[in-house]
């Protein structure tokens, strides 16, 4: 078995249709693959299909954003049921509120006399939801930035043009949602948020608190110390353990699909909780 449980589709910021993301993953020998787009469950229909073709295990998911202490947090969920009602409504909620920002984003730019719209409509494919890496592509495409790093650097942050505040939803929300779908919930790739190890363990609390029971241990960016310390927080708080490499794009190699390392056997599986 070979697992990689977070990456994107064009129907978020990823480059690829679900279609060539599960034939790369085939290529790739990874058996068992969970789509997770942000805030968007659009992908799936397709993905599956192309799994089956594939004889490839596709597991349902999603990576939903939230705020805990005023932090913005993902956390994947996997093997949901995409028609839950719960879960749809709070996915079109989270859609919502992506949309509304970018509205107030293009508005930003335009008083900047940066017109961005038409390039941010086409890069979404009138299917995604628009995020922040669209509008940095957008940048880059129309020769505002030379590339997606300068871009972040001179827009999209705060105190430049393009920074809208996301007033997301808190992670007791997030759980609900996952729990409602008969999913299980995975905090995405901790070590981004550069957490302490005492605060990430208060986060984790919080979390189970929710119903959100796992940790991505294993990822493209976590280094051996890193997933060391990870393993040890799900093991000291009986986490399910995931792997995902949180793929976007060929032209990332820091997060090549199926490029984390295999979770350690003293760990329990998320897929094990399926």
């Amino acid at each position: 078995m070979k697992a990689d449980l977070h990456c994107h589709s064009h129907f978020s910021d990823g480059s690829l249709s679900p279609t060539d993301l599960v034939a790369l993953a085939h290529q790739a020998g990874i058996t068992d693959l969970a789509l997770t787009d942000h805030d968007t469950l659009d992908g799936l229909p397709e993905a599956q299909i192309a799994a089956d073709e594939l004889g490839i295990t596709l597991i349902t998911g999603i990576e939903l954003s939230c705020t805990w202490e005023k932090q913005l947090i993902h956390v994947v969920g996997l093997n949901v049921d995409r028609h839950n009602e719960v879960l749809k409504a709070g996915v079109e909620q989270n859609k919502q509120r992506r949309y509304d920002r970018a509205e107030a984003m293009f508005e930003d730019f335009e008083q900047h006399d940066i017109f961005l719209r038409d390039t941010v409509t086409s890069l979404i494919r009138e299917r995604g939801v628009p995020t922040r890496p669209h509008f940095a592509q957008a940048l880059v495409d129309l020769g505002y930035a030379k590339d997606k790093k300068q871009a972040f650097k001179r827009y999209l942050v705060k105190g430049k043009p393009g920074y809208i505040p996301m007033l997301w939803p808190d992670v007791e929300q997030i759980g609900a949602w996952i729990g409602a779908a008969g999913g299980i919930g995975v905090l995405a790739h901790p070590n981004r948020y550069k957490l302490t190890r005492t605060k990430l363990s208060r986060l984790i609390s919080d979390m189970l608190k929710a119903g959100i029971e796992g940790i991505e241990v294993s990822t493209s960016t976590t280094d051996k110390q890193q997933s060391a310390m990870l393993a040890d927080l799900a093991k000291q708080f009986g986490l399910f353990a995931s792997v995902g490499s949180d793929f976007h794009s060929k032209d990332q190699p820091w997060a090549r699909l199926g490029g984390a390392a295999s979770l350690s056997k003293e760990l329990k599986p998320v897929w094990s909780g399926f």
